[in-house]
């Protein structure tokens, strides 16, 4: 749950990807908590430049942790940290 919200828990679920993927390619997937780590940085990167423009033009002030700008940045804190992935279906 994120914002308040239920979200689209069965959407696009982790395992179920892969076991598609595997499926139709006959490939098993490798390293995917890297490449979601990689993902989420790279979207990271983005929103945190699109909240530097938002600075630039006077939209928002800025916070007293920069790191508040970065959207969703508790969630990529815990993957960075490898806290994101443990328990039962935690952050995915």
């Amino acid at each position: 749950m994120s914002f308040g919200q239920r979200g689209l828990p069965d959407f696009l679920r982790r395992d179920r990807v892969e076991r598609r993927y595997a499926e139709l390619t006959g490939h098993t997937a490798q390293d995917m908590d890297f490449h979601t780590l990689y993902a989420a940085l790279r979207h990271a990167i983005v929103m945190l430049r699109v909240a530097y423009r938002q600075v630039h033009f006077g939209e928002v002030g800025v916070p007293p942790d920069p790191d508040t700008l970065i959207l969703h940045h508790d969630s990529l804190r815990a993957m960075v940290q490898g806290s994101y992935w443990e328990g039962p279906g935690a952050g995915r």
